[in-house]
């Protein structure tokens, strides 16, 4: 069975993210080895649920609630980003 795209796009946010910092990076700041990455994103475990909020901490990943109750996931900075545009329209300020 393959997995739901929304998964997939998740998967791809997060191995962009750690492909530009680098695993063994990546792996050391949140405490792992490199291994539980691998493992993590292969669907095998590796990781607890801490761990996996550090490693969104780390590549400055934020999961962002959507009104249909579904969850994406976002950069920090793209996120805060279109806030800021949002509330721009929405207070009719000059974008």
């Amino acid at each position: 069975m393959n997995p739901p795209s929304s998964d997939i796009k998740i998967q791809s946010l997060f191995l962009r993210a750690i492909a530009e910092k680098s695993q063994r990076k990546t792996a050391t700041e949140i405490g792992v080895h490199e291994s539980a990455l691998s493992r993590w994103f292969a669907g095998d475990g590796g990781l607890k649920f801490e761990q996996v909020c550090r490693l969104m901490a780390a590549l400055d990943i934020q999961p962002e609630y959507l009104g249909d109750g579904e969850v994406t996931t976002i950069k920090a900075d793209v996120l805060t980003a279109l806030k800021r545009l949002a509330k721009a329209a929405l207070d009719g300020d000059d974008l």
